[in-house]
Protein backbone atom coordinates (compact mmCIF):
# COMPACT_ATOMS: atom_id res chain seq x y z
CA UNK A 1 0.00 0.00 0.00
CA UNK A 2 3.41 2.45 0.81
CA UNK A 3 4.01 1.76 -3.51
CA UNK A 4 0.76 3.25 -4.07
CA UNK A 5 0.79 5.95 -1.57
CA UNK A 6 3.99 6.96 -3.19
CA UNK A 7 3.44 6.80 -6.39
CA UNK A 8 3.11 9.61 -8.81
CA UNK A 9 -0.43 11.91 -9.46
CA UNK A 10 -0.62 10.28 -12.94
CA UNK A 11 -0.63 6.69 -11.80
CA UNK A 12 -2.95 7.49 -9.10
CA UNK A 13 -5.39 8.96 -11.96
CA UNK A 14 -4.96 6.14 -13.87
CA UNK A 15 -5.93 3.78 -11.59
CA UNK A 16 -8.71 5.79 -10.74
CA UNK A 17 -9.66 5.59 -14.71
CA UNK A 18 -9.34 2.31 -14.88
CA UNK A 19 -11.71 1.19 -11.98
CA UNK A 20 -14.78 3.68 -13.20
CA UNK A 21 -14.54 2.41 -16.03
CA UNK A 22 -14.25 -1.62 -15.56
CA UNK A 23 -17.37 -0.70 -13.50
CA UNK A 24 -19.11 0.00 -16.64
CA UNK A 25 -17.88 -3.38 -18.49
CA UNK A 26 -19.38 -5.24 -15.65
CA UNK A 27 -22.35 -4.06 -15.59
CA UNK A 28 -22.18 -5.44 -19.48
CA UNK A 29 -19.41 -8.16 -19.51
CA UNK A 30 -21.16 -11.28 -17.73
CA UNK A 31 -24.78 -10.91 -19.65
CA UNK A 32 -23.53 -10.65 -23.06
CA UNK A 33 -24.17 -14.00 -24.37
CA UNK A 34 -27.50 -14.47 -22.19
CA UNK A 35 -28.48 -10.73 -23.55
CA UNK A 36 -28.19 -12.04 -27.05
CA UNK A 37 -29.48 -15.62 -26.76
CA UNK A 38 -32.18 -14.72 -23.93
CA UNK A 39 -33.58 -11.41 -25.09
CA UNK A 40 -32.31 -11.19 -28.75
CA UNK A 41 -33.26 -14.87 -29.74
CA UNK A 42 -30.41 -15.94 -31.17
CA UNK A 43 -29.21 -19.53 -30.50
CA UNK A 44 -26.52 -20.26 -27.35
CA UNK A 45 -24.07 -22.16 -29.81
CA UNK A 46 -24.14 -18.35 -32.10
CA UNK A 47 -24.27 -16.49 -29.32
CA UNK A 48 -21.21 -17.25 -28.08
CA UNK A 49 -19.73 -17.32 -31.78
CA UNK A 50 -19.89 -13.56 -31.82
CA UNK A 51 -17.70 -13.39 -29.81
CA UNK A 52 -15.33 -15.48 -31.51
CA UNK A 53 -16.66 -13.04 -34.15
CA UNK A 54 -14.70 -10.15 -32.14
CA UNK A 55 -11.58 -12.13 -31.53
CA UNK A 56 -11.26 -12.83 -34.84
CA UNK A 57 -11.81 -9.41 -36.10
CA UNK A 58 -9.10 -8.52 -33.37
CA UNK A 59 -6.49 -11.15 -35.62
CA UNK A 60 -6.55 -8.74 -38.31
CA UNK A 61 -7.17 -5.08 -35.76
CA UNK A 62 -4.00 -6.02 -33.09
CA UNK A 63 -0.60 -6.15 -35.58
CA UNK A 64 -1.57 -2.66 -37.33
CA UNK A 65 -2.11 -0.77 -33.63
CA UNK A 66 0.74 -2.25 -32.37
CA UNK A 67 3.15 -0.48 -35.38
CA UNK A 68 0.44 2.58 -34.56
CA UNK A 69 1.26 2.83 -30.86
CA UNK A 70 5.02 2.32 -31.89
CA UNK A 71 4.89 5.43 -34.50
CA UNK A 72 2.71 7.77 -33.01
CA UNK A 73 2.56 6.58 -28.96
CA UNK A 74 0.33 4.98 -26.80
CA UNK A 75 -1.75 8.00 -25.30
CA UNK A 76 -3.03 8.96 -28.76
CA UNK A 77 -4.10 5.33 -29.95
CA UNK A 78 -5.78 4.93 -26.59
CA UNK A 79 -8.29 8.03 -26.96
CA UNK A 80 -9.58 7.20 -30.71
CA UNK A 81 -9.89 3.17 -29.16
CA UNK A 82 -11.82 4.51 -25.98
CA UNK A 83 -13.97 6.43 -27.96
CA UNK A 84 -15.09 3.79 -30.30
CA UNK A 85 -15.56 0.96 -27.53
CA UNK A 86 -18.09 4.15 -26.02
CA UNK A 87 -19.57 3.70 -29.41
CA UNK A 88 -20.08 0.39 -29.91
CA UNK A 89 -21.15 -0.23 -26.74
CA UNK A 90 -24.53 1.64 -27.33
CA UNK A 91 -24.59 0.38 -30.49
CA UNK A 92 -25.40 -3.37 -28.59
CA UNK A 93 -29.13 -1.59 -27.77
CA UNK A 94 -29.83 -2.10 -31.14
CA UNK A 95 -29.14 -5.00 -31.80
CA UNK A 96 -31.85 -7.39 -33.28
CA UNK A 97 -30.54 -10.49 -34.60
CA UNK A 98 -26.95 -12.47 -35.61
CA UNK A 99 -26.20 -9.67 -38.37
CA UNK A 100 -25.99 -6.69 -36.62
CA UNK A 101 -24.67 -8.61 -33.60
CA UNK A 102 -21.87 -9.58 -36.02
CA UNK A 103 -21.56 -5.97 -37.12
CA UNK A 104 -21.47 -4.15 -33.91
CA UNK A 105 -19.34 -7.15 -32.40
CA UNK A 106 -16.71 -5.98 -35.11
CA UNK A 107 -16.48 -2.21 -34.03
CA UNK A 108 -16.66 -3.18 -30.59
CA UNK A 109 -13.57 -5.56 -31.24
CA UNK A 110 -11.74 -2.43 -33.24
CA UNK A 111 -11.90 -0.19 -29.93
CA UNK A 112 -11.35 -3.20 -27.28
CA UNK A 113 -8.05 -4.35 -29.71
CA UNK A 114 -6.82 -0.84 -29.66
CA UNK A 115 -6.72 -0.15 -26.25
CA UNK A 116 -4.76 -3.16 -24.55
CA UNK A 117 -1.79 -2.86 -26.29
CA UNK A 118 -1.42 0.91 -25.89
CA UNK A 119 -2.31 0.86 -21.95
CA UNK A 120 -0.07 -2.00 -21.06
CA UNK A 121 2.91 -0.25 -23.28
CA UNK A 122 1.63 3.18 -21.21
CA UNK A 123 1.98 0.97 -17.89
CA UNK A 124 5.14 0.05 -18.89
CA UNK A 125 6.74 3.43 -19.48
CA UNK A 126 5.33 5.48 -16.57
CA UNK A 127 6.85 3.31 -13.95
CA UNK A 128 10.32 2.19 -12.98
CA UNK A 129 10.95 -1.56 -13.91
CA UNK A 130 10.98 -2.67 -10.35
CA UNK A 131 7.41 -1.31 -9.78
CA UNK A 132 5.74 -2.50 -13.27
CA UNK A 133 4.62 -6.11 -11.55
CA UNK A 134 2.90 -4.02 -8.60
CA UNK A 135 1.62 -1.46 -10.90
CA UNK A 136 0.41 -4.40 -13.22
CA UNK A 137 -1.18 -6.33 -9.91
CA UNK A 138 -2.82 -2.66 -8.93
CA UNK A 139 -4.56 -1.70 -12.13
CA UNK A 140 -5.86 -5.55 -12.04
CA UNK A 141 -7.08 -5.51 -8.65
CA UNK A 142 -9.11 -1.93 -9.55
CA UNK A 143 -10.16 -3.71 -13.06
CA UNK A 144 -11.53 -6.32 -10.97
CA UNK A 145 -13.05 -4.40 -8.06
CA UNK A 146 -15.05 -2.25 -10.63
CA UNK A 147 -15.85 -5.48 -13.23
CA UNK A 148 -17.01 -6.78 -9.58
CA UNK A 149 -19.10 -4.06 -8.35
CA UNK A 150 -20.58 -3.86 -12.03
CA UNK A 151 -21.85 -7.38 -11.73
CA UNK A 152 -23.48 -6.90 -8.65
CA UNK A 153 -25.83 -4.02 -9.82
CA UNK A 154 -26.27 -5.68 -13.25
CA UNK A 155 -27.65 -8.70 -11.32
CA UNK A 156 -30.08 -5.94 -9.45
CA UNK A 157 -31.16 -4.17 -12.54
CA UNK A 158 -31.17 -7.23 -15.44
CA UNK A 159 -34.28 -8.95 -16.04
CA UNK A 160 -34.41 -11.28 -19.29
CA UNK A 161 -38.16 -10.56 -19.36
CA UNK A 162 -37.36 -6.35 -19.56
CA UNK A 163 -35.19 -5.24 -22.71
CA UNK A 164 -34.94 -2.30 -21.72
CA UNK A 165 -33.23 -3.23 -18.41
CA UNK A 166 -30.08 -4.41 -21.09
CA UNK A 167 -30.86 -1.05 -23.02
CA UNK A 168 -30.11 0.87 -19.22
CA UNK A 169 -26.58 -1.46 -18.96
CA UNK A 170 -25.18 -0.42 -22.51
CA UNK A 171 -26.36 3.08 -21.66
CA UNK A 172 -24.06 3.28 -18.14
CA UNK A 173 -21.41 1.18 -19.61
CA UNK A 174 -20.85 3.68 -22.70
CA UNK A 175 -20.65 6.84 -20.66
CA UNK A 176 -17.95 5.31 -18.36
CA UNK A 177 -15.98 4.74 -21.63
CA UNK A 178 -16.21 8.59 -22.00
CA UNK A 179 -15.29 9.01 -18.34
CA UNK A 180 -12.18 6.82 -18.91
CA UNK A 181 -11.47 9.23 -22.10
CA UNK A 182 -11.37 12.14 -19.37
CA UNK A 183 -9.06 10.43 -17.69
CA UNK A 184 -6.85 9.54 -20.14
CA UNK A 185 -7.10 13.08 -22.07
CA UNK A 186 -5.71 14.41 -18.50
CA UNK A 187 -2.27 12.51 -18.58
CA UNK A 188 -0.27 15.49 -19.84
CA UNK A 189 3.17 14.47 -20.79
CA UNK A 190 2.58 10.90 -20.65
CA UNK A 191 2.35 8.20 -23.37
CA UNK A 192 3.73 10.19 -25.86
CA UNK A 193 6.17 9.06 -28.90
CA UNK A 194 9.77 7.64 -27.81
CA UNK A 195 12.47 8.93 -30.25
CA UNK A 196 14.16 6.39 -32.05
CA UNK A 197 17.96 6.00 -32.18
CA UNK A 198 19.66 5.88 -35.41
CA UNK A 199 20.43 2.56 -34.40
CA UNK A 200 16.69 1.16 -33.89
CA UNK A 201 15.41 2.73 -36.89
CA UNK A 202 18.05 0.56 -39.11
CA UNK A 203 17.50 -2.46 -36.81
CA UNK A 204 13.65 -2.54 -36.82
CA UNK A 205 12.67 -5.12 -38.25
CA UNK A 206 9.46 -4.91 -36.99
CA UNK A 207 7.12 -8.08 -36.52
CA UNK A 208 9.53 -9.65 -38.18
CA UNK A 209 12.25 -9.53 -35.43
CA UNK A 210 9.42 -10.33 -32.76
CA UNK A 211 8.74 -13.89 -34.43
CA UNK A 212 12.70 -14.31 -34.59
CA UNK A 213 12.61 -13.67 -30.61
CA UNK A 214 12.11 -17.43 -29.93
CA UNK A 215 12.31 -16.75 -25.83
CA UNK A 216 9.36 -14.75 -26.54
CA UNK A 217 7.32 -16.83 -28.95
CA UNK A 218 7.92 -19.73 -26.76
CA UNK A 219 6.26 -18.22 -23.92
CA UNK A 220 3.42 -16.57 -25.97
CA UNK A 221 2.81 -20.27 -26.98
CA UNK A 222 2.33 -20.92 -23.52
CA UNK A 223 -0.04 -17.93 -22.79
CA UNK A 224 -2.04 -19.42 -25.47
CA UNK A 225 -2.85 -22.66 -24.21
CA UNK A 226 -3.20 -21.22 -20.58
CA UNK A 227 -5.25 -18.25 -21.77
CA UNK A 228 -7.84 -20.39 -24.06
CA UNK A 229 -8.39 -23.28 -21.87
CA UNK A 230 -8.72 -20.97 -18.64
CA UNK A 231 -9.37 -17.23 -19.32
CA UNK A 232 -11.86 -17.57 -22.22
CA UNK A 233 -13.65 -19.86 -21.33
CA UNK A 234 -14.92 -18.42 -18.16
CA UNK A 235 -16.86 -15.01 -20.25
CA UNK A 236 -19.12 -17.58 -22.53
CA UNK A 237 -18.91 -20.89 -20.82
CA UNK A 238 -19.12 -20.39 -17.53
CA UNK A 239 -23.01 -18.40 -17.32
CA UNK A 240 -24.05 -21.32 -19.88
CA UNK A 241 -22.75 -23.86 -17.87
CA UNK A 242 -24.32 -22.74 -14.00
CA UNK A 243 -27.34 -21.52 -15.54
CA UNK A 244 -28.14 -24.39 -17.85
CA UNK A 245 -26.41 -27.09 -16.32
CA UNK A 246 -26.36 -25.89 -12.76
CA UNK A 247 -29.93 -24.90 -12.92
CA UNK A 248 -28.94 -21.47 -11.60
CA UNK A 249 -30.91 -18.15 -12.49
CA UNK A 250 -29.07 -15.24 -14.30
CA UNK A 251 -29.25 -13.37 -10.65
CA UNK A 252 -26.99 -16.20 -9.48
CA UNK A 253 -24.53 -15.19 -11.46
CA UNK A 254 -23.58 -11.19 -9.90
CA UNK A 255 -22.75 -13.07 -6.36
CA UNK A 256 -20.44 -15.83 -7.87
CA UNK A 257 -18.28 -13.12 -9.82
CA UNK A 258 -18.41 -10.97 -6.84
CA UNK A 259 -16.90 -13.92 -4.93
CA UNK A 260 -13.87 -13.87 -7.50
CA UNK A 261 -13.36 -10.24 -7.54
CA UNK A 262 -13.65 -10.31 -3.53
CA UNK A 263 -11.03 -12.34 -3.54
CA UNK A 264 -8.60 -10.31 -6.08
CA UNK A 265 -9.39 -7.28 -4.52
CA UNK A 266 -8.73 -8.53 -0.56
CA UNK A 267 -5.54 -10.37 -1.36
CA UNK A 268 -4.19 -8.74 -4.51
CA UNK A 269 -1.61 -6.72 -2.35
CA UNK A 270 -0.74 -9.52 -0.08
CA UNK A 271 0.18 -11.42 -3.13
CA UNK A 272 2.12 -9.07 -5.43
CA UNK A 273 4.21 -8.05 -2.17
CA UNK A 274 5.60 -11.84 -1.90
CA UNK A 275 5.95 -12.64 -6.03
CA UNK A 276 9.08 -10.48 -5.66
CA UNK A 277 12.61 -12.55 -6.58
CA UNK A 278 10.17 -15.42 -7.23
CA UNK A 279 10.77 -17.17 -10.40
CA UNK A 280 8.28 -15.59 -12.93
CA UNK A 281 8.36 -18.92 -14.58
CA UNK A 282 7.51 -21.26 -11.89
CA UNK A 283 4.29 -18.75 -11.26
CA UNK A 284 3.25 -18.86 -14.39
CA UNK A 285 3.43 -22.67 -14.09
CA UNK A 286 1.78 -22.68 -10.69
CA UNK A 287 -1.62 -20.16 -12.46
CA UNK A 288 -1.84 -23.59 -14.71
CA UNK A 289 -2.01 -25.61 -11.92
CA UNK A 290 -4.55 -23.11 -9.79
CA UNK A 291 -6.75 -22.75 -13.17
CA UNK A 292 -7.08 -26.81 -13.15
CA UNK A 293 -8.33 -27.23 -9.67
CA UNK A 294 -10.65 -24.30 -10.20
CA UNK A 295 -12.10 -25.70 -13.49
CA UNK A 296 -12.46 -29.31 -11.70
CA UNK A 297 -14.27 -27.96 -9.33
CA UNK A 298 -16.81 -25.51 -11.10
CA UNK A 299 -17.20 -28.64 -13.51
CA UNK A 300 -17.85 -31.20 -10.63
CA UNK A 301 -20.67 -28.35 -9.09
CA UNK A 302 -23.14 -29.04 -11.67
CA UNK A 303 -23.60 -32.29 -10.52
CA UNK A 304 -25.09 -31.39 -7.39
CA UNK A 305 -28.58 -29.63 -6.58
CA UNK A 306 -28.14 -25.72 -7.10
CA UNK A 307 -27.49 -24.88 -3.44
CA UNK A 308 -24.58 -26.68 -4.06
CA UNK A 309 -23.97 -25.48 -7.29
CA UNK A 310 -23.61 -22.42 -6.27
CA UNK A 311 -21.58 -22.79 -2.96
CA UNK A 312 -18.72 -24.80 -5.18
CA UNK A 313 -18.87 -22.66 -8.22
CA UNK A 314 -18.20 -19.89 -6.10
CA UNK A 315 -15.45 -21.73 -4.38
CA UNK A 316 -13.69 -22.71 -7.89
CA UNK A 317 -14.10 -18.85 -8.81
CA UNK A 318 -12.29 -17.79 -5.60
CA UNK A 319 -9.54 -20.21 -6.66
CA UNK A 320 -9.45 -19.34 -10.13
CA UNK A 321 -9.00 -15.58 -8.36
CA UNK A 322 -5.36 -16.82 -6.89
CA UNK A 323 -4.33 -17.43 -10.43
CA UNK A 324 -5.26 -14.68 -11.45
CA UNK A 325 -3.47 -12.21 -9.13
CA UNK A 326 -0.33 -14.12 -10.07
CA UNK A 327 -0.80 -13.77 -13.81
CA UNK A 328 -1.29 -10.65 -13.59
CA UNK A 329 1.45 -9.37 -12.15
CA UNK A 330 3.96 -11.75 -13.63
CA UNK A 331 2.21 -12.34 -17.38
CA UNK A 332 2.55 -8.67 -18.91
CA UNK A 333 6.05 -8.02 -16.42
CA UNK A 334 7.61 -10.76 -18.60
CA UNK A 335 6.63 -9.89 -21.84
CA UNK A 336 8.24 -5.98 -21.33
CA UNK A 337 11.07 -7.59 -19.84
CA UNK A 338 11.89 -9.10 -22.94
CA UNK A 339 10.35 -6.23 -25.29
CA UNK A 340 13.12 -3.00 -26.77
CA UNK A 341 11.79 -0.22 -26.07
CA UNK A 342 11.44 0.58 -30.28
CA UNK A 343 9.27 -2.28 -30.13
CA UNK A 344 7.45 -2.13 -26.87
CA UNK A 345 3.54 -1.70 -28.58
CA UNK A 346 4.77 -4.38 -31.22
CA UNK A 347 5.20 -6.83 -28.11
CA UNK A 348 2.63 -5.51 -26.29
CA UNK A 349 0.34 -5.95 -29.50
CA UNK A 350 1.62 -9.87 -29.63
CA UNK A 351 0.60 -10.09 -25.80
CA UNK A 352 -3.18 -8.91 -27.24
CA UNK A 353 -3.17 -11.16 -29.68
CA UNK A 354 -2.94 -13.84 -27.48
CA UNK A 355 -5.75 -12.79 -25.64
CA UNK A 356 -7.80 -11.99 -28.70
CA UNK A 357 -6.64 -15.86 -29.96
CA UNK A 358 -8.16 -17.23 -27.01
CA UNK A 359 -11.09 -14.99 -27.43
CA UNK A 360 -12.23 -16.58 -30.63
CA UNK A 361 -10.74 -20.31 -29.38
CA UNK A 362 -12.86 -20.29 -25.92
CA UNK A 363 -16.05 -19.01 -26.84
CA UNK A 364 -16.49 -21.08 -29.80
CA UNK A 365 -15.24 -24.43 -27.96
CA UNK A 366 -17.42 -23.55 -25.05
CA UNK A 367 -20.46 -22.53 -27.06
CA UNK A 368 -20.41 -25.68 -29.64
CA UNK A 369 -19.40 -28.56 -26.86
CA UNK A 370 -22.28 -27.02 -24.01
CA UNK A 371 -24.55 -26.91 -27.29
CA UNK A 372 -24.05 -30.83 -27.66
CA UNK A 373 -23.93 -31.32 -23.91
CA UNK A 374 -21.01 -32.32 -23.79
CA UNK A 375 -19.65 -30.50 -20.38
CA UNK A 376 -17.51 -33.11 -19.12
CA UNK A 377 -15.49 -33.84 -22.02
CA UNK A 378 -15.40 -29.60 -22.39
CA UNK A 379 -14.26 -29.75 -18.54
CA UNK A 380 -11.30 -32.71 -19.52
CA UNK A 381 -10.70 -30.22 -22.35
CA UNK A 382 -9.49 -27.61 -20.18
CA UNK A 383 -7.61 -29.62 -17.75
CA UNK A 384 -5.79 -30.78 -20.74
CA UNK A 385 -4.94 -27.57 -22.09
CA UNK A 386 -3.54 -26.08 -18.65
CA UNK A 387 -1.64 -28.73 -18.00
CA UNK A 388 0.14 -28.79 -21.26
CA UNK A 389 0.39 -24.78 -20.83
CA UNK A 390 1.96 -24.98 -17.58
CA UNK A 391 4.67 -27.86 -19.24
CA UNK A 392 5.37 -25.35 -21.84
CA UNK A 393 5.58 -22.76 -19.51
CA UNK A 394 8.45 -24.76 -16.85
CA UNK A 395 10.93 -25.09 -20.22
CA UNK A 396 11.18 -21.52 -20.50
CA UNK A 397 13.09 -20.89 -17.10
CA UNK A 398 16.54 -22.17 -18.36
CA UNK A 399 16.46 -19.93 -21.33
CA UNK A 400 15.78 -16.96 -19.82
CA UNK A 401 17.93 -14.23 -17.26
CA UNK A 402 17.84 -14.61 -13.86
CA UNK A 403 16.60 -11.00 -14.31
CA UNK A 404 14.30 -11.58 -17.04
CA UNK A 405 12.60 -14.61 -14.94
CA UNK A 406 12.50 -11.75 -11.88
CA UNK A 407 15.01 -14.15 -9.67
CA UNK A 408 17.02 -12.52 -6.88
CA UNK A 409 20.89 -12.86 -7.40
CA UNK A 410 23.61 -13.03 -4.40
Amino acid sequence: MNDLRNASPQVKRFLVGALLNSLGGGLTLPVLVIYLNQVRGISLAAASLVLSWMAITGLVYSPIIGHLVDKFGPRRIMLVAILIEATATLLWVFVTDLRSALLVGAIASLGHSAIWPPQTTMMARMVSEDFRPKFFGLQFMMLNLGLGLGGVFSSLIVNVDDPSSFTRLYVIDSITFLIYFGFILSLRGVGGRIAKTQEEIQNDGGYRQIIADHKFMRLTLAKLLMITFGYASLDAGLPALLTLFGDLSVKALGPIWAVNTGVIVLGQLFVINRLEGRSRIRLLSLVSFIWTIAWLLIGFSVSLDPTATFILAAIGIGIFALGEMIWSSVGPTLTNELAPEHLRGRYNSVDGLVWVFAGAAGPAISGIMLQFELVVAWIGLIVLGQIFGGLFVLKLRRVLTPAQDGRLTV
